[in-house]
C-alpha cells in the first residue's frame, strides 16, 4: 500500500513538470527572421541562409521537422524546410539556419523575384511548425499568421 502511494505521488509530480514545460513552450516566440544569404537551386527552389530570433523560457530542446509557408494574403508564395536546430534553454538567441525553399504552386522563381520587389510587407505572412524534442519527448509547435513584416522589422 505504502509503495503504491509513493507510485502515485511520483506520477502526480511527474504529471505537474509536465504541465509545466507545456506551459512553457506555449510562451516560445519568434522575435526576428534575416535573410543572410539565398542562392538558387534550379527553376523552382532556393537554398538560403537564416538568422532567426528566438526567445525561450522554456529548458533546452531541439526543434526538428522545421517547416513553413511564405504566404501573400491566401496564396502560398514559397513552402520551407530547415534542418534541425539546439534550441538553448532560458534565452533569448539569434540561431543562423539553414533553409531549402521552393516556390509555391503556379509560381515561378520569376514571380517570386517580382513579388519581392514590392516595398508592402504588410501584405505577407509566416506559417512556421516545428516539433520540439526534450529526450524522446515530443510537442508539436504551431506559429501561424505571423506578420513577415513584424519579423523583418524586429531587432535582437
Amino acid at each position: 500500500m505504502r509503495k503504491e502511494l509513493v507510485h502515485i505521488v511520483l506520477l502526480l509530480m511527474l504529471a505537474v513538470c509536465a504541465c509545466g514545460c507545456a506551459n512553457k513552450f506555449r510562451q516560445i516566440k519568434f522575435t526576428s527572421i534575416a535573410l543572410e544569404s539565398v542562392s538558387p537551386s534550379g527553376l523552382k527552389a532556393l537554398d538560403a541562409v537564416l538568422d532567426l530570433g528566438i526567445d525561450n523560457p522554456a529548458p533546452s530542446f531541439n526543434l526538428r521537422d522545421i517547416r513553413g509557408d511564405l504566404m501573400k494574403d491566401t496564396v502560398n508564395v514559397a513552402h520551407f524546410t530547415a534542418e534541425d536546430v539546439a534550441i538553448a534553454g532560458k534565452t533569448s538567441k539569434v540561431y543562423r539556419v539553414p533553409v531549402r525553399g521552393s516556390v509555391g504552386k503556379g509560381l515561378s522563381l520569376l514571380d517570386l523575384a517580382y513579388l519581392a520587389r514590392s516595398t508592402d510587407m504588410s501584405q505577407y505572412t509566416v506559417n512556421l511548425y516545428a516539433r520540439a524534442y526534450m529526450g524522446e519527448i515530443g510537442k508539436d509547435l504551431a506559429f501561424e499568421g505571423i506578420p513577415l513584416e513584424s519579423l523583418m522589422n524586429s531587432k535582437e
